[in-house]
């Protein structure tokens, strides 16, 4: 079903340029997959793969939840603050994720965090469609694989700045319009 496709990937690298849009590879799929399949795949490139009905949708899902509970924990040890309220229920643990999610939260640049938890969630879809590189699922992981490098190439200093500066607006609005409130 998708291998031709599947064979055809150019290859990805996080810190190299995209070779296309998530969106475009998303029409590349179209005509190259049954309905079923690209439905499946587009489930990926909208990044609302908790609406896909494979496996391996579920996996992905449990596993970024996974990743997100336990920056969560991490956090809140830090900030001594329970952490419950922010833990999700997922299935299935990966002791592998575990232990790079633990040694991404040690960096203090930022950035290097991020790149970090990137490389571990790539290595759990490494590791996850080795043994079958030519299935839908290794179409739906080069999914998520392109819209990471995508992030990372839309990311700069002058793009940082500006989200920044847009933050800081917001929320000086936000805090005038509730003092604006209590006045009233």
């Amino acid at each position: 079903m998708p291998y031709y496709l599947a064979a055809s990937l150019p290859p990805l690298d996080l810190e190299e340029p995209a070779p296309w849009t998530v969106e475009a590879f998303g029409f590349h799929c179209q005509g190259a997959l049954p309905p079923e399949a690209w439905r499946e795949v587009m489930c990926f490139v909208r990044g609302t793969p908790a609406e896909g009905a494979s496996d391996f949708a579920r996996w992905w899902t449990d596993l970024d939840t996974q990743i997100r509970n336990t920056q969560a924990r991490l956090r809140a040890a830090r900030l001594n603050v329970e952490a419950r309220g922010w833990q999700r229920i997922h299935s299935g643990f990966d002791v592998a994720v575990e232990t790079g999610v633990l040694d991404a939260m040690q960096h203090t640049n930022p950035r290097e965090r991020e790149l970090a938890l990137d490389r571990c969630r790539w290595d759990a879809l490494d590791e996850r469609t080795a043994q079958a590189p030519f299935s839908l699922d290794a179409v739906c992981a080069y999914a998520l694989k392109l819209e990471m490098v995508q992030r990372w190439n839309e990311l700069d200093a002058e793009t940082g700045l500006q989200r920044i500066e847009t933050f800081i607006e917001e929320q000086v609005e936000a805090a005038l319009e509730s003092e604006e409130d209590d006045d009233e």
